[in-house]
């Protein structure tokens, strides 16, 4: 036979043997799809030339969620899925009709990858339609992951840190990503024929759309809330006999700084600190579906610095959590009514003392879902299980009762000299119709002391659709409820709110760039636990998001505020005397999308404030230059007068840096100053991840005090009226072994 007809009919058996192995395995359908075994592990390097990929037949059939619902896709993407006995593999092919346009500058892992073109894979390992590892990828292969509890999403649930590979090309057709999940990282049932809930999602940002396969609408509570939807996620089929490995982590660091104070704050200037010191974090998997997580001598240098916040009124102030620690699994131990009347709130742990050591164990055990956490706190290590530390124990249990139902339990115990402060409490949720919601919890809390002895509780139910949605909740939280490792903002009040909203989208010729109204009436009542009228507010708003994420806004309140007690605002600055106060305000606002190269948001509200009148304003601007640089800068700023009760300005001023070297090597540096502490802080950290989920931090904070006028008796003078206060360096080595 000639050569040349040879090599036809090699290429001919050839295409004709890899196509009957591609259909030996199920096409993927709208909502299910087959993953293939392969024994040559493809290379995690973004070309999507390895020779698993051309046997799969992809996934096609993803469907918008925004900007039009239930629409095709207006680029078209393919997905194909592999595995091997040590990890999943992804194939993307994203293509794009003007690939030159994809916006893609983000190298910081965990940093903004919602202002890029991106994806997500969700794996719901246990397919209890609640639960959920994301992981998350943008154009250039940076990577974010987030757990999602009970079908809920937030900026926490990014605090999760998983070791996996990613990569990506980005030429003339779009742009292509590999993607390689150990199964170790992931917790999933004994067994060695698997199926995962799988959801899969791509967003086109330029565009303001994102797609999703298997198709989950708006009425899920809008477009980013749908990636939530475990529910509705997906089958992902086909995997066998795979390999959790030892499930066993390591990772010890090293740290050493230098730290010196000025002696206008009652230390030496000439006295500079030097310390040093060793801790480990140990994760196990104890099952194949229970974690444990073990940390001693546990240090945080490395976290990022809190954003000053000035209080301008006579309630607390909330914190976010930062501490990894804390933060992974955070979701499980979520108990109450976030940010205001929580049960749990990790920040009280640790913060005044060092943690000496502790564990964490969370998983899954049958139908219920777990939590332990106990940490021993006190002054140094040497106070470990003496008379001087602190214990401080959460347990945290949740069940399916039935679809899209969970009800649970928590209960925590600090015990410090005897003393003791524990709450136990209780919570059920139901979610129909997409995203509407029915809850309630419940708390009791018993003190040492029994005066202190409390509760509190909630009961709400939402209705929500695309277009509609109306909110009802009664809150009840009694005079000394006191959760020691909680957080309550208000206490004594009995408090009812109810609001209503309708959210259409608009398809006007006149106003083609405007794609949906906003429109909410809200109202809320509050009295004391003796019945008592306290407070009560009547907010009305619009809101119109245009095509490309701008938005503006307009919003109108009238409120009324019973004060019993007199309380000094602006740190003694003005007085609030007792008596009955009405008044109304006014506030406007306005953005444009902050995936622009060039983005700026401002806003003012103006109007009556307690006996007199207060003025706002402020925002922030922020300028990507280039995927190695991006600067933003904020200004908030209130004018309050009450007469002769006192008035003063409030001014917070802060700038944030970011510079990349690459996905590697970045750098992030927060400046920040307020007028009543009259500081100037800045707060610089260098990361550098020598290796996958092993980081080299080095950590610079200083801070400046400016002088007050009445303290000086001439001009201002920079070499005078200017004190470093302190200058702390650190630098901390990590290093994760894995067995």
């Amino acid at each position: 036979m000639p050569a040349p007809r040879c090599l036809l009919l090699v290429a001919l058996l050839g295409t004709m043997t890899l196509s009957a192995v591609a259909q030996s395995v199920p096409a993927p359908t709208h909502d299910e799809v087959t993953a293939v075994y392969t024994d040559e592990a493809p290379r995690i390097d973004g070309h999507l030339d390895d020779a698993v990929w051309d046997r799969i037949a992809p996934i096609t059939q993803f469907t918008q969620v925004w900007p039009e619902d239930g629409a095709e896709a207006t680029e078209r993407s393919e997905v194909r899925i592999a595995y091997d006995r040590d990890y999943l593999y992804f194939a993307f092919k994203f293509y794009d009709n003007d690939p030159h346009l994809i916006r893609a500058k983000n190298l910081e892992r965990g940093g903004r990858n919602d202002r890029d073109d991106h994806a997500y894979i969700s794996l719901d390992t246990y397919r209890d339609g609640r639960n959920a590892y994301l992981f998350e990828m943008n154009a250039l292969g940076t990577q974010d992951d987030a757990t999602i509890t009970d079908e809920r999403l937030t900026i926490d649930s990014f605090s999760w840190d998983a070791v996996f590979w990613s990569e990506t090309v980005i030429d003339e057709e779009g742009w292509s990503m590999e993607v390689a999940i150990p199964f170790r990282q992931i917790r999933f049932p004994k067994g060695d024929d698997l199926e995962f809930g799988l959801m899969l999602s791509r967003t086109i940002n330029r565009k303001n759309e994102r797609v999703l396969w298997p198709a989950i609408g708006l009425e899920f509570g809008g477009s980013f809330a749908a990636l939530a939807a475990v529910s509705q996620y997906g089958t992902l089929k086909g995997l066998q006999n795979v390999r959790r490995g030892n499930n066993l982590e390591i990772k010890p660091y090293g740290i050493t700084g230098l730290q010196n104070v000025r002696p206008d704050f009652g230390v030496d200037s000439t006295d500079t600190d030097f310390d040093y010191d060793f801790g480990v974090d140990v994760k196990y998997g104890l099952t194949s579906s229970l974690t444990l997580d073990l940390t001693v001598n546990t240090d945080f240098a490395q976290v990022e610095a809190d954003n000053v916040q000035l209080n301008l009124t006579r309630f607390n102030l909330f914190f976010p959590e930062k501490r990894e620690f804390f933060l992974e699994r955070s979701g499980l131990f979520d108990h109450g009514d976030l940010r205001s009347t929580q049960t749990f709130f990790s920040r009280r742990i640790g913060l005044a003392e060092q943690i000496l050591a502790g564990a964490r164990l969370t998983g899954q055990i049958g139908r219920f879902a777990v939590g332990f956490l106990n940490i021993e706190t006190g002054e140094n290590l040497g106070d470990f299980l003496s008379s001087k530390s602190a214990n401080n124990m959460v347990a945290r249990i949740r069940t399916n009762v039935m679809p899209r139902a969970t009800t649970g339990a928590i209960f925590t115990n600090l015990w410090r000299d005897g003393g003791y402060n524990r709450a136990l409490g209780v919570d059920a949720q139901y979610r129909f119709w997409g995203s509407s919601l029915l809850q309630g919890w419940y708390t009791q809390v018993w003190d040492s002391d029994p005066l202190q002895d409390d509760a509190a509780g909630h009961v709400s139910l939402r209705l929500r659709n695309e277009t509609y949605g109306g909110t009802l909740w009664y809150t009840n939280v009694g005079r000394r409820y006191n959760p020691a490792l909680g957080f309550v903002r208000r206490r004594d009040m009995r408090q009812y709110y109810t609001n209503l909203n309708y959210r259409p989208t608009v398809d006007w010729e006149a106003a083609p760039f405007i794609r949906r109204f906003s429109f909410q009436g809200e109202f809320g009542y509050t009295e004391g636990q003796d019945g008592k009228k306290q407070s009560s507010e009547f907010e009305v708003s619009t809101r119109a998001e245009f095509n490309q994420r701008d938005f503006a806004r307009v919003e109108f309140s009238r409120s009324f505020e019973r004060i019993l007690f007199p309380f000094g605002i602006g740190g003694g600055r003005a007085n609030v005397p007792v008596a009955d106060y009405t008044f109304n305000r006014i506030s406007l606002g306005a953005g444009t999308d902050q995936s622009r190269r060039f983005f700026v948001q401002g806003y003012t509200n103006f109007g009556d404030f307690f006996q007199g009148t207060r003025q706002d304003f402020g925002g922030s601007v922020g300028f990507r230059q280039s995927q190695h640089f991006t600067i933003e800068a904020g200004l908030d700023y209130s004018k309050i007068d009450l007469g002769t009760d006192g008035a003063f300005d409030a001014t917070t001023l802060s700038t944030s840096i970011l510079a990349a070297l690459n996905r590697k090597l970045f750098a992030k540096a927060l400046i920040q100053y307020d007028n009543f502490s009259r500081d100037l802080q800045a707060n610089i950290r260098i990361n550098w991840i020598h290796t996958p989920g092993s980081d080299l931090f080095l950590v610079f904070n200083t801070a400046y005090h400016f002088v007050a006028d009445n303290e000086r008796d001439a001009l201002f003078d920079p070499r005078r009226d200017v004190i470093r206060r302190d200058q702390v360096g650190v630098v901390k080595l990590t290093y994760l072994v894995l067995l």
